[in-house]
């Protein structure tokens, strides 16, 4: 990706994607993985990073990930599915938390 994320996205991202690979309240090494690609990806350094809780994303981490840009947007979406299926099951919890990132951020859907 040509245009990096911000420090204010970077983080908004990985909260929702350690959220994300909570969402089910099982930790597999392939989530751990996947998280950790996601990460290298985002050139985000996750040592000693606190995620935003879930309950308080909606107001500090939605409005940052609606101004992202389509291509940042397609990439974050991308991320999640990565994610969500890398334990081979993409459960209802985390089908649910899925729907809200992309209804309420304005994020499309990719599926690969």
């Amino acid at each position: 990706m040509e245009d990096k994320f911000s420090k204010e996205e970077q983080i908004a991202i990985a909260s929702v994607l350690y959220n994300l690979a909570d969402a089910d309240y099982q930790s597999h090494k392939s989530e751990k993985e996947c998280l950790e690609a996601c990460m290298k990806e985002l050139e985000f350094d996750a040592v000693g990073f606190v995620p935003i809780p879930k309950n308080e994303l909606q107001k500090r981490a939605y409005e940052t990930l609606k101004r992202m840009t389509k291509e940042k947007k397609h990439s974050f979406s991308r991320m999640m599915t990565q994610l969500s299926r890398s334990d081979d099951h993409f459960g209802a919890r985390e089908r649910a938390f899925v729907m809200e990132i992309l209804n309420m951020c304005e994020v499309p859907f990719v599926h690969k």
